[in-house]
């Protein structure tokens, strides 16, 4: 039994005329006989009852005829719905967010008014290996394998400004080490770099908030809940008025964010467009 045994099946139930039939699938009509007695003896059971040389579908026929017409018309549909979802997925750029979201999101939505037809598709998951383009961050000695340099930022440290660290310029991160900390939770690649950096200050920071969401984090410091480590560019200003940034001077705080892009995308030629786009964006701002 195959798929154009079963179509020959179906044409002939739905004219109950062989010759009809034959000539509806453009072939002779001896051909669609047997492949009709072939289905017949395949199945075990009579389709048609057969009078002189007329032929009518009998009880287990229309049984058949029933159940295949919905699965045939699926199977006749595949082509089009494969080429469909070809088509979108050649315009949807799935974009793997794992630092700076904030200008990524702005670059995104400038991006589609030069692009209106691209979709996006935005994950955050740090072992998410199915993705067109990623930008990521790493610390100050790390290179990500095919990674593209987008900017260098200093990592600055938010205090409180009733704090007794709020008068100076800059601050050795060691000076801290007793402070409670607002940070991303373990799952944010910025939260390693920043316990690294504590890590060679000689101390393991003592988390008194953490969260997955930026903007969550920002408002605790907002607040003055605890110190916090703050990317130059990456969250722009500091609005909260009783908290200062101050310029880490001991160890070197810094992180690249990088852009590494799938060369096996489908649609190459809109993830290198959003990249070209993305670096003049962050350029500008920057």
């Amino acid at each position: 039994m195959d798929i154009l045994q079963l179509k020959y099946f179906l044409a002939a139930a739905e004219y109950e005329h062989m010759t009809k039939a034959a000539h509806s699938l453009h072939i002779a009509q001896p051909a669609l006989s047997q492949s009709i007695k072939h289905l017949e003896e395949e199945m075990g059971v009579q389709l048609f009852d057969r009078k002189n040389r007329s032929i009518r579908l009998n009880a287990s026929g229309r049984l058949l005829q029933s159940e295949l017409l919905p699965i045939i018309n699926t199977l006749d549909s595949l082509p089009a719905k494969l080429k469909e979802s070809e088509k979108q997925a050649s315009y949807t750029i799935q974009l793997n967010i794992l630092a700076v979201s904030v200008m990524v999101t702005k670059s995104i939505i400038s991006f589609k008014k030069l692009f209106p037809e691209v979709n996006f598709r935005l994950l955050q998951h740090a072992d998410e290996r199915e993705f067109d383009l990623c930008i990521s961050c790493v610390g100050f000695d790390a290179v990500p394998k095919g990674g593209i340099p987008l900017v260098k930022e200093k990592i600055l440290l938010a205090v409180p400004s009733s704090s007794k660290y709020a008068s100076q310029k800059n601050i050795a991160l060691k000076q801290v080490e007793q402070e409670g900390f607002i940070s991303f939770s373990e799952a944010r690649p910025f939260r390693n770099i920043c316990d690294d950096f504590c890590k060679q200050a000689g101390f393991r920071p003592k988390i008194v908030f953490e969260s997955d969401n930026q903007e969550s984090v920002r408002n605790l410091i907002d607040s003055n809940l605890g110190v916090a480590f703050w990317p130059e560019h990456s969250w722009g200003k500091l609005t909260a008025k009783d908290a200062v940034l101050l310029t880490i001077s001991e160890p070197e705080c810094s992180r690249t964010i990088y852009a590494i892009e799938n060369h096996h995308s489908i649609n190459s030629k809109y993830v290198t467009a959003f990249l070209e786009h993305l670096r003049k964006f962050i350029k500008e701002i920057t």
